[in-house]
């Protein structure tokens, strides 16, 4: 398994964002955020990842590397964490730091880190991902729920209340 370089589930805050953003974008903007979909869209639906989509990611990332990374070794002197000196033998384990060059607001950053977020999630394992019947947004639901249909419990009771005063009016829905 390789390292992790994203914050775990970035990917859901980017697929969030998409339809909030009223940035038109073009070129390698536009073909990270169809690959995202898609990737999203293939693993809502339980299909596997086609070979085609992984072909568009591999030449996305030939075309656009925003990722300096750089190894080294873990010393007495640096400042590793607490967690990491309770090791036995911390001194000869390696460290892999990781370094986006763009600007933390430039979308092709957000959208190939989203990218990079996805394909770590599913490389952990199963991945699941819904999206919400009331405000679209995509979520990943606990793993105890029959069938999830609300990103949140807010958007449950407000689709209720929708529900409920529907039937008080008589409207069909």
């Amino acid at each position: 398994m390789s390292p992790s370089l994203s914050r775990k589930n970035y990917f859901l805050t980017v697929l969030n964002q998409f339809e909030q953003g009223s940035i038109q974008i073009d070129g390698l903007e536009k073909e990270l955020q169809d690959l995202i979909l898609d990737i999203a869209h293939s693993i809502r639906d339980k299909m596997p990842i086609r070979a085609e989509i992984i072909h568009r990611a591999n030449l996305l990332f030939k075309e656009y590397n925003p990722l300096h990374l750089k190894v080294g070794m873990i010393s007495e002197d640096n400042d590793v964490g607490s967690v990491d000196k309770q090791r036995e033998g911390f001194e000869n384990q390696l460290l892999l730091h990781t370094e986006f060059i763009d600007e933390p607001h430039y979308l092709k950053r957000v959208y190939m880190e989203g990218l990079i977020s996805i394909f770590e999630a599913l490389e952990k394992g199963d991945l699941e991902l819904q999206q919400c019947i009331l405000c679209d947004n995509w979520f990943i639901p606990y793993k105890r729920a029959q069938v999830a249909k609300f990103c949140s419990s807010k958007c449950r009771n407000r689709y209720n209340y929708l529900m409920a005063n529907n039937k008080h009016k008589g409207v069909q829905v």
